[in-house]
């Protein structure tokens, strides 16, 4: 999944269903700062764009004038995308591959967060690992295993009135594309489609990452302010009704970029992380 964070969760998700999307209930993180501690409260939390495999996070702080310190500090860089967070079976294993890689690790933490269910209130539990600390100033980049998929996958979450239907990519904008390429082909264990202005890489979960030169953002990502070299700059939904989605967008109106193919949302419109909406 990918993770926004913002300054005013209200204002982000008013943004957003208007868009059509449905969001999930606020729901407040608990986790551990090292392997072996004990979970304690997170001061911040979530409401999310739910898919069938993968989701959209929208992360704020709980009480914004108490900031959890790790969102205040993204916050002081740039509202909007600084999470991904790729899905991993047995985090053991990816903790060992990525350290074989030559990648520093946080090492197997637990997370969790309570979750509305139909059958009351549930604690969905995760298993996570940061990678690449220090070497990653796009974002903070993770794989996690869930514990309790049946709590964040709830079928009443995943329909959306716009017709999407999956989070079918990510993008990196940076000053060095076969750097980030080559770094991130070692968290992920294979490499990418080059191009002349970008690097590719197909994933499991519908998911595609693409990592492209800042010169080329104009063609990429048309419309859209950069949040900053490098970051965590836009993301694509799946639509099959490109048409129906032009006209709820601009009948609400946000001014959109349309081209053969596609719709952009640009990001000041959406709390920092451009759109992409593909038929």
């Amino acid at each position: 999944h990918v993770g926004i964070v913002v300054h005013d969760m209200a204002a982000c998700v008013a943004a957003y269903e208007a868009m059509g999307f449905q969001l999930t209930p606020f729901s407040k993180h608990s986790g551990a700062q090292k392997p072996g501690e004990a979970v304690k409260p997170y001061a911040y939390g979530n409401r999310c764009i739910m898919f069938g495999q993968n989701y959209l996070e929208i992360i704020a702080n709980v009480d914004p004038e108490n900031p959890e310190p790790r969102m205040a500090g993204y916050l002081r860089r740039h509202q909007g995308g600084h999470i991904i967070c790729f899905n991993a079976e047995d985090m053991e294993t990816a903790d060992e591959i990525v350290r074989g890689n030559g990648l520093e690790s946080s090492g197997v933490i637990p997370l969790q967060r309570d979750i509305d269910t139909p059958d009351g209130t549930k604690t969905a539990k995760f298993e996570r690992a940061q990678f690449a600390i220090g070497e990653t100033p796009e974002g903070y980049i993770q794989a996690a295993r869930h514990l309790t998929p049946e709590y964040i996958y709830q079928p009443r979450y995943i329909t959306h009135a716009n017709d999407c239907t999956a989070l079918s990519g990510v993008f990196l904008v940076v000053d060095d594309v076969a750097g980030y390429a080559a770094r991130y082909g070692k968290i992920l264990g294979r490499e990418p489609e080059l191009s002349e202005y970008q690097a590719v890489f197909s994933l499991p979960s519908l998911s595609r990452l693409t990592i492209f030169d800042y010169q080329h953002a104009g063609h990429v990502l048309p419309g859209t302010l950069l949040s900053g070299i490098p970051s965590i700059c836009g993301v694509t939904f799946k639509t099959s009704d490109l048409a129906a989605l032009r006209e709820r967008l601009t009948g609400q109106g946000f001014q959109i970029i349309v081209e053969p193919g596609r719709i952009v949302v640009p990001a000041e419109q959406a709390s920092g992380i451009a759109l992409v909406f593909e038929g």
